[in-house]
């Protein structure tokens, strides 16, 4: 409670205050904050109030990470074993879009991914297909949030260019990332879809360019839609 209210504030909070919000007394409040500013989720101020800096999920937004988390890691693993390429999951936190679970590739030489990298909303594979499905208003806020500048020479950063992308990758089910993130590497995403048409969350697979060959383009992105649908069926039954 103290961390998700510290998260959603603009400014810091006193103790008198989240004492009041969590129902408890200065002193024993103090022990939770001292705690939490310890392992650091949370910061003191020069007025000796409580502010958090860090992306928190919402409970919402934890429930339904979790879910997620259990419904996709199964289908990443069959996914990782089919190519023995890098797999990796992203979630929409308000705002930013992260990564949030990464099977690594086999191979020697391989295209990296981190867990809590935030994710380019113009540009990576992941970021294009959550990014994609949001509204207007969102979608722009995600990409102002990130703000857009090129990574390669063949990063998009007109915004009119980056519209028309997020517009096929809604039509056609699947985005790509063909060196727009770094160079020599290929990558390709699609959305995992809620009942309702909602998107908070993306799967994708990406490798080195020298690997790419025709057959795996076209075989590629129906894999990750298929994935990705698997992936969103398991979560409608978690979720209800």
């Amino acid at each position: 409670m103290i961390v998700e209210a510290l998260a959603s504030r603009d400014g810091a909070m006193p103790l008198k205050e989240i004492a009041a919000l969590i129902g408890l007394g200065k002193a024993s409040t103090l022990r939770l904050l001292r705690t939490l500013q310890g392992l650091g989720y949370i910061h003191r101020d020069e007025h000796e109030s409580y502010y958090c800096e860090r992306v928190w999920p919402t409970l919402k937004q934890q429930m339904r990470l979790t879910a997620l988390r259990e419904c996709a890691m199964p289908v990443l693993a069959r996914l990782n074993a089919e190519l023995g390429e890098t797999v990796a999951l992203a979630f929409l936190f308000d705002d930013i879009i992260r990564v949030v679970e990464v099977i690594e590739s086999t191979h020697h030489i391989r295209m990296s991914n981190y867990r809590g990298g935030i994710l380019q909303p113009y540009a990576s594979s992941l970021g294009k297909s959550i990014t994609a499905f949001q509204t207007p208003e969102l979608a722009q806020r995600l990409l102002y949030t990130y703000g857009i500048f090129a990574l390669t020479p063949n990063t998009l950063t007109d915004f009119r260019a980056i519209q028309d992308d997020l517009a096929a990758v809604r039509e056609r089910g699947y985005a790509w990332d063909r060196e727009e993130t770094v160079l020599g590497g290929i990558c390709c995403g699609a959305p995992i879809p809620l009942p309702d048409g909602g998107v908070f969350a993306a799967v994708s697979m990406s490798m080195p360019k020298a690997r790419f060959t025709k057959q795996i383009e076209e075989v590629l992105p129906q894999m990750m839609i298929d994935h990705a649908g698997d992936v969103a069926q398991r979560l409608k039954k978690a979720l209800g």
